[in-house]
């Protein structure tokens, strides 16, 4: 199954998250891609994918508003596996979940699949998923806990090995969450990944978007990381689920241009 496309995302090779999110790294669609920051909608045409990523975000409103409004001069508009952060604290501060509406400019995708479950739309998480890297051997946990944080956002605990997402060595970010039976992060992709590897995980939430997990951690405040452990679980299914759902919607943007 091929479905020629332009791929559109955060093509930020400083945050693994970003490195690893497009579909397009997982299958078959052969095409043009664009970092959204910057992107010029006006050569646009055919089917566009946008994402993956936390792209419904205030930071994104403005590429994403004109996304929507050059969706005329294209085929198709297709989301997949894009996601809400609409409350943040870039300071490391507790934030609670985003309550509102979700943007407008959705409204203008043909076919949308958003990472967050829970929401009025269909539940696509991150194709990362896809990748064989999960089904290479991994190290059993030697470690009772690991911290994974947001390079900007660090998180102030101690007690623990600790890696950031900086970079793209996406093989050593699985390793190192693998290596732990629990994962303590305010990441987005580390709190996903640890989960698909079979680790509980433990989530602190400085983006809102830590809250909309459909494989939930557990979610407090970082003095009281200790006792959530005791409380996280794992999600044996999570992996086989998170696939089958983006092989299902591959099918489905598929079918909006078949060949």
């Amino acid at each position: 199954m091929t479905l020629r496309a332009t791929n559109i995302y955060r093509m930020d090779e400083t945050n693994v998250g970003d490195a690893v999110c497009s579909p397009r790294s997982y299958v078959d669609l052969p095409g043009p891609v664009h970092d959204i920051v910057g992107l010029d909608t006006t050569k646009l045409s055919g089917v566009v994918i946008v994402g993956g990523g936390g792209l419904i975000a205030d930071t994104f409103a403005p590429y994403m508003s004109a996304l929507a409004a050059a969706r005329p001069r294209m085929s198709a508009l297709i989301g997949w596996g894009i996601g809400e952060s609409l409350n943040v604290d870039r300071k490391g501060g507790f934030v609670l979940p985003y309550a509102g509406a979700l943007p407008a400019y959705l409204e203008a995708f043909d076919l949308l699949g958003v990472r967050d479950f829970g929401t009025p739309h269909r539940w696509v998480p991150c194709a990362s998923c896809l990748s064989d890297a999960f089904d290479r051997p991994h190290p059993e946990p030697d470690k009772p806990f690991a911290i994974y944080e947001h390079k900007r956002i660090p998180i102030p605990i101690e007690g623990a090995d600790r890696r950031t997402n900086a970079g793209n060595d996406f093989i050593a970010v699985l390793d190192f969450l693998a290596s732990a039976e629990v994962v303590v992060t305010n990441s987005y992709h580390g709190a996903y990944w640890a989960t698909l590897l079979g680790r509980r995980v433990v989530a602190i939430p400085n983006m809102s978007k830590m809250y909309r997990f459909k494989h939930a951690p557990v979610i407090g405040r970082a003095q009281d990381w200790r006792k959530l452990a005791a409380l996280a679980v794992a999600y044996p299914e999570a992996l086989a689920e998170c696939r089958a759902a983006n092989l299902a919607f591959f099918a489905d943007a598929a079918a909006l241009n078949p060949a």
